[in-house]
């Protein structure tokens, strides 16, 4: 039995690293007060109604994402899993969920903002994000239209370096393609 397809039937959890969660709470405070200091300009009456409403957004935004980084925080679930069946994106609020390796159209390695991302287009990008709810759903559609795939793996608090995630996502993938066109 050849090495490499073994490899593909094993599953790789990619877990997040605590460490880089505690620089985005750490973060998401330093915006909720900067906020909360732009409102108090406002209130103070030291500045227009516009001042009031962006540190109301910026302290509602970076509230809701500090929440988000607590949770993640506590949760002992693997950001990333790859396994016979696809992809398990559990890394972002905006993560994939089960993606199987047979809806994939292509896998690419690319940087957006000096960030290294791994982008998944798939075969059927609108019934995936059909599939998607709420504010999810919206967030995937602009992410899409910005980078032309739905789903997107940041580096952020992955512990795994992002480009050995990406060969072994792409040699996964590359295997389970021609597995299926031997059947």
């Amino acid at each position: 039995m050849d090495h490499s397809t073994t490899l593909s039937k094993q599953p790789l959890e990619v877990h997040m690293g605590k460490g880089k969660l505690w620089l985005l709470i750490l973060a998401c405070l330093a915006f909720i007060a900067a906020g909360g200091w732009i409102f108090s300009a406002y209130w103070s009456g030291d500045e227009v109604f516009i001042y009031g409403i962006i540190g109301v957004i910026c302290m509602l935004f970076f509230g809701i994402c500090l929440i988000y980084f607590i949770l993640k925080l506590f949760d002992r679930a693997p950001g990333l899993i790859l396994n016979e069946e696809g992809i398990v994106d559990n890394s972002s609020y905006i993560a994939g969920g089960l993606i199987r390796w047979k809806d994939i159209h292509n896998i690419e390695l690319y940087q957006l903002a000096g960030q290294k991302m791994i982008g998944i287009q798939l075969k059927d990008p609108d019934s995936y994000l059909r599939s998607q709810k709420g504010i999810k759903r919206r967030l995937i559609s602009i992410n899409q239209g910005m980078v032309q795939a739905p789903v997107n793996i940041a580096q952020s608090a992955l512990r795994m370096p992002l480009e050995q995630i990406y060969e072994e996502m792409f040699h996964r993938w590359h295997w389970q393609q021609k597995s299926r066109l031997s059947e």
